[in-house]
């Protein structure tokens, strides 16, 4: 993962309630998606900003812990992790200035205090901006062990503790357009098959000659699907140059696993090779997402036909074996 840019100060860890700025940094990649999470919500304000924040708490703890509440009278409270015994409160300011954040800041804790902190001991502000030390520094004053969560703690959350499935929901919640949504779903399928173990010593090679994709189509489906397999064929190819790009980022021996995995897991299902794609096709969407996804479906389905279209799964041509 790409290391976000270094902080001008790094704050002892003990005003940091369980953050580590450190790891923070690794844990958030500077990619196309995570800036454009990080634009759509700096520019959020007012119950704008509490709408995404429950959004995000309740697909990262679910609706049964997470229970939030509404936007006016609220007493201070703009939800609470059950789990945690923890009221949240949210602040995204139309124009940010430090003098109305502490004032905010003390009015909901002072809020929190009177009605919520005898049954919730546990308290955490949420804001869309960078944090500074003395903001920090502040809110341990207020109540030690508070979480004072800004921008890059937001990021982390949706980066290392939302799924795809979840990330993309967000996305479309925030507007984000799914171009960003493609590389980020795949990748997450190739990483995982880049950990899981290896259960054979046989590797095949990446061919790199021609592709008679036709020909190969027609020797692989029954005659009834050729044509339904090559209108799919030619959907899905537009999005093999991303894949090509998305495979080179990683070295030669872990394209190697990837590859390894992908026939193992293709070895593992069983009838004509129609058959066998669908059910790998299932198999991942189920382990990646949902099985009503269609989208994720989509994504996967290329992936895969790319893999046919190098040969590392289903039958050669004769073009291919020479």
């Amino acid at each position: 993962m790409c290391i976000l840019n270094v902080f001008s100060l790094l704050i002892s860890i003990r005003y940091l309630n369980l953050i580590d700025w450190e790891i923070l940094r690794n844990l958030v990649m500077e990619t196309p998606l995570s800036n454009a999470f990080k634009i759509q919500i700096k520019s959020l304000s007012g119950f704008g900003f509490q709408e995404f924040v429950v959004k995000l708490f309740l697909l990262k703890h679910g609706a049964d812990d997470f229970i939030p509440l509404r936007e006016h009278k609220d007493e201070g409270c703009d939800g609470i992790i059950k789990s945690q015994g923890r009221v949240i409160a949210c602040y995204g300011p139309d124009n940010y200035n430090e003098k109305s954040f502490y004032k905010k800041a003390k009015a909901d804790f002072d809020a929190y205090k009177k009605n919520w902190e005898q049954q919730y001991p546990n308290w955490a502000f949420i804001v869309n901006h960078e944090l500074s030390p003395e903001q920090i520094k502040t809110f341990e004053r207020l109540k030690p062990g508070t979480q004072l969560i800004g921008i890059q703690q937001i990021l982390s959350i949706i980066e290392n503790e939302l799924n795809s499935g979840k990330r993309r929901k967000l996305a479309k919640y925030l507007n984000i357009s799914s171009d960003y949504l493609v590389k980020d779903f795949l990748k997450e399928i190739l990483d995982d098959l880049l950990q899981s173990p290896s259960t054979k010593d046989e590797l095949r090679q990446l061919y790199n000659k021609p592709i008679y994709i036709e020909e190969k189509i027609k020797l692989n489906f029954d005659k009834k699907d050729v044509q339904t397999a090559l209108e799919e064929y030619k959907i899905v190819a537009e999005y093999f140059s991303d894949i090509e790009n998305l495979i080179s980022s990683y070295d030669d021996d872990d394209i190697d696993k990837i590859k390894h995995k992908f026939i193992y897991d293709y070895s593992q299902k069983e009838g004509s090779f129609k058959k066998r794609l669908d059910l790998l096709t299932k198999f991942y969407l189920e382990k990646y997402s949902s099985a009503d996804d269609d989208e994720c479906r989509f994504y996967i389905r290329a992936l895969l036909l790319y893999i046919f279209e190098q040969c590392l799964i289903g039958d050669k041509t004769q073009e291919e074996e020479l």
